[in-house]
């Protein structure tokens, strides 16, 4: 019997986990619907609430504001409400907890350096546990695909292509 040979050990690739886009921190939402009287938003009122507001309870923390129902809600009352969070929060959106999952996503994928992964044979790898993973794989094959020689999602024993770019 001859030497056994591994030969996954021995592949040339490149493997990024998507787990490592991933920004730890606690994450609160802010309902902008408590602040308001029957559905609507009165600016005298609607201040001294924000004012009045113990806004340490968001601090070091990454929030998202959402409102719970179809409301209309003036543009300066997001604006107001941005420059409590800014004074305590780590970083906030307007918008659902997927938004905020993908603001953080962006921000963390921006410091990947591209120039890496040029003509590279890459894995994107799989089977993460993080929240909305659709959207760091997608962010990261959009990414990458104008860069790298071939792409793969997977686990280098068992990779499924994606696409590898034609030599000319």
């Amino acid at each position: 019997m001859g030497e056994i040979i591994n030969k996954v050990k021995s592949l040339d690739v490149i493997t990024i986990d998507v787990k490592n886009f991933y920004v730890l921190g606690k994450r609160e939402q802010f309902n902008l619907s408590d602040y308001l009287e029957d559905g609507i938003l009165i600016e005298k009122n609607f201040r001294k609430k924000l004012m009045d507001f113990n806004w340490s309870i968001y601090k070091g923390v990454y929030v998202n504001v959402f409102i719970e129902k179809n409301q209309i809600i003036p543009s300066w009352a997001f604006l107001l409400l941005s420059h409590y969070l800014s004074k305590y929060s780590k970083d906030h959106v307007i918008g659902d907890a997927r938004s905020l999952e993908e603001k953080l996503y962006n921000i963390s994928l921006n410091n990947l350096d591209i120039s890496n992964y040029k003509d590279k044979k890459v894995i994107i790898k799989g089977c993460s546990d993080i929240p909305y993973i659709e959207y760091v794989y997608s962010e990261l094959t959009r990414r990458l695909s104008k860069h790298v020689l071939s792409l793969m999602y997977g686990e280098p024993c068992s990779r499924v292509p994606i696409f590898k770019k034609r030599l000319k």
